[in-house]
């Protein structure tokens, strides 16, 4: 009998085999060999600025920078203060310690070294991909990757030197949130120039049309069923000339609802607004990798009663009665809440045999180590999910050895390696070694300790 891998492997799809891709890759998991392949797989990678300080994301009663490895469940350990609400998913939860990245530039920040671990600075170009662009390159979608970041308002696009795509491709990120969802969600959006934007690309919806019929002539009937709702409604939409017509119905009901806080003058809410943008593409499938940049040195936290800019805080700066640790913990908080709403919405959607926060993992990092000027000697993560068990994120607190003792020999690179192999794409190592540990042979390969 004649595979569902054979029948798409063998058809031709034009204009429409964008658009057609996520159902194609949900049926080439299904018939994969190795039943780890079948599971869908996506990546948040949240990435702040001016250190995600060390000491302040230790739970109770565990301390890293010691001289051997720390392994110790969080079962039954109150969390740090900043990280109380993501308490619910203690269980998919590992705090990472102990990871170096002198193989980066450091100080202020680290800008593609610190998803990429390479040396890099914010005027020249990526000299390769960050582990983000290069896991969307492997698990492509209708967005391959979508980049949102804080801004200050008056931005439309920008290019923070955070993520890249491969050698000298930088990945854009969205920082107005209208223009983000005119951009992701638009194709639903009624009325003015978006919808005849929309309108003008007939002719390639025809060619789609014309690629559905030939994909629905070859598959099995329940191919078919899923086919028909996967693309339901597409004949009305087809009329109408609107792009990303297979997916009409599912960005229908999982697009935000546009509310205040996308025209907010206050950055915070805009960031939240990014957030639920984030979880809708995922929710809706238009994308399996998302990168939010939280912040940058001027950003301001006026949302949540901050007055001094991220740099200011950094130096020491003080917001009314708030001393700048003060305002680092609000910061924090804040982050870790939104990440902890994106975790429910995950987790409330049901996916193969448990919800979509089961095939997710979401990285929380700062693009600058443990620090505001960092020596990157120390780059904590926060890790939430497993990603259907491939990765041992079961509630654990892990730090390794300390930089400069005779065990330390972990850096991010191993991390970001670590991540390639639990996304089904084992490589030996994910950027540069650091040569200061010993020959670059030595440094190859994840961390072990993280893989199932």
């Amino acid at each position: 009998m004649t595979s569902r891998r054979s029948l798409l492997k063998g058809l031709a799809l034009g204009a429409g085999s964008l658009a057609l891709q996520p159902f194609i890759n949900h049926f080439n998991r299904l018939d994969a060999d190795d039943a780890d392949q079948k599971l869908p797989r996506r990546f948040v990678f949240v990435v702040k600025a001016s250190g995600l300080q060390a000491d302040f994301i230790n739970p109770e009663g565990l301390n890293h920078g010691g001289d051997s490895i720390v392994d110790a469940s969080l079962e039954g350990r109150q969390l740090a203060v900043s990280m109380s609400s993501l308490t619910p998913f203690r269980e998919k939860l590992t705090i990472l310690q102990g990871l170096s990245g002198k193989m980066c530039n450091f100080g202020h920040s680290s800008f593609y070294g610190a998803l990429g671990a390479y040396k890099a600075t914010r005027q020249g170009q990526p000299s390769s991909a960050t582990v983000d662009g290069h896991l969307s390159n492997l698990l492509p979608s209708v967005f391959n990757h979508v980049g949102l970041k804080m801004g200050d308002g008056s931005q439309g696009t920008a290019y923070p030197a955070i993520s890249a795509a491969g050698k000298n491709r930088q990945i854009p990120f969205q920082c107005n949130p209208e223009l983000a969802y005119q951009n992701l969600f638009g194709s639903i959006a009624a009325g003015g120039d978006i919808k005849r934007k929309y309108q003008r690309t007939g002719n390639v919806l025809d060619a789609m049309a014309d690629d559905i019929r030939k994909l629905k002539q070859q598959l099995p009937g329940q191919g078919k069923e899923k086919l028909d709702h996967y693309l339901s409604g597409f004949e009305s939409l087809r009329d109408r000339r609107l792009k990303l017509v297979s997916m009409q119905d599912v960005l229908k009901e999982h697009a935000p609802e546009v509310t205040d806080k996308y025209t907010s003058k206050y950055a915070t809410h805009q960031l939240e607004a990014h957030f639920d943008m984030a979880s809708a593409a995922l929710i809706s499938g238009i994308t399996n990798v998302v990168t939010i940049h939280t912040d940058d040195l001027n950003s301001s936290y006026q949302g949540l009663g901050i007055t001094p800019k991220v740099h200011s805080v950094g130096h020491g700066a003080s917001s009314g009665t708030m001393s700048s640790q003060d305002c680092r913990d609000i910061i924090r908080t804040f982050h870790c809440d939104l990440i902890a709403q994106m975790a429910t919405k995950l987790d409330a959607i049901p996916e193969v045999d448990g919800t979509m926060l089961d095939n997710t993992i979401i990285v929380y990092v700062s693009d600058n180590s443990d620090k505001h000027h960092s020596s990157a000697t120390e780059w904590p993560m926060v890790v939430l999910g497993n990603m259907g068990g491939r990765l041992k994120s079961s509630g654990r607190y892990l730090a390794f050895p300390r930089y400069g003792s005779a065990d330390h020999k972990q850096t991010i690179g191993n991390w970001l390696t670590t991540l390639c192999h639990v996304a089904g794409f084992p490589q030996d190592h994910f950027g540069q070694p650091d040569f200061a540990l010993g020959k670059a042979s030595a440094q190859q390969g994840p961390l072990n300790e993280l893989l199932a």
